[in-house]
């Protein structure tokens, strides 16, 4: 009786607490580069096999970290996923940050560059530096990527655990998406602090994932640009 009033006291809050943690795991252990390459041994070529094999990663962590909390939003919360910050928000102010913060995250990603322990992280796809068509491709990826993982955190989390109060709701989503960053570069590792509470603040202010999402994404990618043209030699 006891464990039947346990489960029936859990609601949306609840649910998300538990969903997060698994998306992670799942992730963590199943939807990594060296998944893929561990089945992919028939791909010949090593810049195709790292472009497949980041593909893998980016696409897995969408259909993780997007297509099933948007799913749980949609099927169990019976919810529209604008409540959870998929709209554009308070634009004005949203895109008035982003202009400023922009350039200033792109010099960030830059400096990042020159940092060696960077240099060996990034880009995934190492082999696919020399090939311009499949380093846009596998970019192009990269974007959905950080779709799924402002969804996730900056969406499904914060939104849905804001009855807690905004600020609780922005350092509990700081908390799973610092710590999946272990592992990574020190200097990204502890950035990530900052950066889950500045895009968890954003994300609150503009009711909208979508700003978040271009200041993650540039700098992920502008990083991934900037380590291309240094080995390019440019």
């Amino acid at each position: 009786m006891r464990k039947t009033r346990f489960f029936m006291q859990m609601d949306k809050s609840h649910l998300i607490l538990l969903v997060i943690p698994i998306i992670l795991m799942l992730w963590v252990y199943y939807g990594k580069q060296a998944n893929f390459i561990g089945l992919a041994g028939w791909i010949e070529g090593s810049w195709g096999q790292d472009a497949c094999s980041a593909i893998y990663e980016y696409s897995a962590a969408f259909l993780l970290m997007f297509v099933v909390p948007a799913l749980i939003v949609k099927v169990a919360f019976k919810s529209s996923l604008r409540a959870f910050g998929f709209r554009v928000g308070d634009a004005r102010w949203g895109l008035r940050l982003v202009a400023i913060a922009l350039p200033v995250l792109l010099l960030a990603a830059y400096v990042g560059s020159l940092d060696p322990a960077v240099r060996e992280e990034y880009p995934l796809a190492k082999g696919m530096i020399g090939h311009v068509s499949t380093f846009l491709i596998v970019e192009a990826f990269y974007l959905i990527y950080y779709l799924g993982w402002e969804f996730l955190f900056r969406g499904f989390m914060l939104f849905g655990l804001e009855k807690y109060g905004a600020l609780a709701a922005i350092l509990m989503q700081t908390i799973p998406s610092t710590i999946v960053h272990i592992g990574k570069p020190a200097s990204e590792s502890f950035a990530a602090i900052a950066a889950g509470l500045v895009f968890g603040y954003l994300a609150v202010r503009t009711r909208s994932i979508f700003y978040p999402l271009i200041l993650h994404a540039a700098v992920g990618i502008g990083t991934d640009v900037f380590v291309a043209l240094r080995l390019w030699g440019l």
